[in-house]
């Protein structure tokens, strides 16, 4: 996105990095301006035809697996050479993720300013896994996590750790309850404690099971509450649940709160969750990796009240922040320390001053990401980010609004942010035929790759989902994809 901007950007990153002599001297040969600047002109062109381009080019593995050479290079070869195998069976099939016409799972469009920090990462090649490894990766990293905190009004939460993904911040955070709640587990594990059970509703990520398998919980351990008609975790049967676990011998650990779900972006109620956590001593996380950056739309604000209240949260800058992949907050008021263990190699004896994040995580080796957010907030600023936001809200009611007239398409109400579930639905038809054109739908939106959206299922049925985060999507976009709709409808309905 913002691509004329960009080419400004990397024209005068193109020349302050010739500044560079000694290293660019020991590197090609000092061709590396010269091939930066042929790469670049690949992807310019790239993106000036991009209208011509599917967003999906294949859905056939074979296809994509047919076009790579599959066979180990022995010798090195010239940068030119690389750039010609690259555009020839790479760069066909990297799909449009940017481009306005993209609308699936949630996958932010990220940003073109952080491409180029990704570019500077990989050339000074940081590794934080340890302060002095990397000084500026370790601070850097704590900077953002303050600046991401106050962005979705939670000044408090400014402790953390950035992490690849919402799965891996979610699994870290159930550690970091496991350890602020049973710290003596370093060392002896859980033989002979009861089991841990772990609290949301049936609409959470899998990253929540995912975690449950990783951690050694179990997912039989897992209690998904059913929701109310909103898509809401049911609180009194919350209740319910945990009474019945502590009667049954079990030892409750934690409550997981939505912050925007990843089906439907449905809010749960937070405050009522902060209650229930405290009244039974539990751990309060709320997942917000998806929707808290709505937060900062004032008349959103009010659906988040009890998220300053959780022990921790997550968000991932890069879904609606548009920080390019990867980019995981994992956000908290005061961080338990997950292991008491440094090996004689990484010893160092100013360790109080320094902040090690490996003391914490599970990783040691660690990329530096913060610059890509640094990048992206320091470039956009707070306002204009939430102005992006915003434009993505908008842009779904304007798709509601039209994709609602077309014949037999029937939205789900419930939309709060910027998810848009719809069905075709025929009442001469039973539940599964229904289901059977909105899968047909979907496979043929897919195949087409005129635009890419996805589906998923909503109180049993099949429903196609569309995400927006991208602030680049204009109204002839979202007119473009609801007429995409009205075509695949009208074919498969002729087959």
């Amino acid at each position: 996105m913002i691509l004329t901007d960009a080419t400004a950007f990397i024209g005068l990153f193109l020349n302050a990095i010739t500044k560079f002599d000694v290293i660019i001297k020991t590197m090609e040969n000092g061709k590396l301006k010269q091939y930066l600047d042929q790469a670049w002109s690949m992807l310019e062109a790239n993106e000036h035809d991009a209208p011509n381009h599917p967003i999906l080019s294949t859905n056939d593995p074979d296809e994509i697996r047919k076009s790579l050479d599959h066979s180990l290079p022995l010798k090195e070869d010239g940068f030119g050479n690389v750039l010609k195998a690259f555009k020839r069976q790479v760069l066909p099939y990297i799909n449009r993720n940017t481009d306005p016409r993209f609308g699936a799972y949630i996958t932010g469009s990220g940003n073109r300013m952080a491409a180029i920090a990704e570019f500077i990462k990989a050339f000074y090649n940081q590794n934080g896994l340890k302060w002095n490894n990397s000084p500026i990766c370790s601070e850097l990293e704590q900077l953002v996590i303050k600046w991401v905190s106050e962005f979705i009004h939670l000044p408090d939460h400014n402790k953390g750790v950035l992490t690849s993904g919402g799965s891996m911040s979610n699994l870290m955070v159930l550690h970091f309850a496991i350890a602020a709640k049973f710290p003596k587990r370093e060392m002896t594990g859980f033989y002979g404690n009861k089991p841990l059970t772990v609290y949301c509703s049936n609409q959470t990520h899998s990253s929540i099971d995912r975690a449950m398998v990783f951690l050694g919980l179990g997912r039989d351990h897992l209690r998904k509450i059913d929701v109310v008609g909103d898509y809401r975790i049911d609180v009194s049967k919350l209740r319910e649940t945990i009474e019945k676990d502590l009667a049954s011998g079990f030892q409750p650990l934690a409550i997981v709160g939505n912050a925007g779900t990843t089906n439907t972006g449905s809010i749960d109620p937070l405050n009522d969750l902060a209650d229930l956590a405290a009244e039974y001593n539990l751990w309060y996380h709320v997942d917000g990796a998806y929707g808290l950056p709505a937060i900062r739309v004032p008349s959103y604000e009010h659906f988040f009240r009890g998220v300053e209240r959780a022990d921790s949260v997550i968000i991932n800058p890069h879904k609606w922040m548009y920080v390019p992949f990867e980019a995981s907050c994992v956000l908290l008021k005061n961080i338990p320390k997950a292991i008491h263990y440094s090996p004689d190699y990484l010893f160092t004896e100013n360790a109080d001053e320094r902040w090690e994040s490996s003391e914490h995580t599970i990783e040691l080796s660690k990329e530096f990401r913060a610059l890509k957010i640094w990048f992206t907030m320091k470039y956009y600023g707070a306002d204009k980010l939430t102005h992006f936001v915003e434009h993505d809200i908008l842009m779904t009611s304007y798709l509601a609004d039209h994709i609602g007239v077309l014949n037999k398409i029937v939205i789900d109400p419930h939309y709060p942010l910027s998810i848009l579930c719809f069905r075709y639905e025929d009442p001469d038809l039973n539940s599964a035929e229904n289901d059977n054109i909105n899968i047909k739908m979907i496979r043929l939106i897919e195949s087409r790759g005129n635009v890419f959206i996805t589906g998923t299922r909503l109180k049993g049925r099949i429903h196609l989902r569309v995400y927006f985060g991208n602030p680049e999507r204009k109204k002839e976009d979202v007119d473009r994809l609801v007429e995409e709709i009205r075509q695949v409808n009208a074919q498969v309905l002729l087959e």
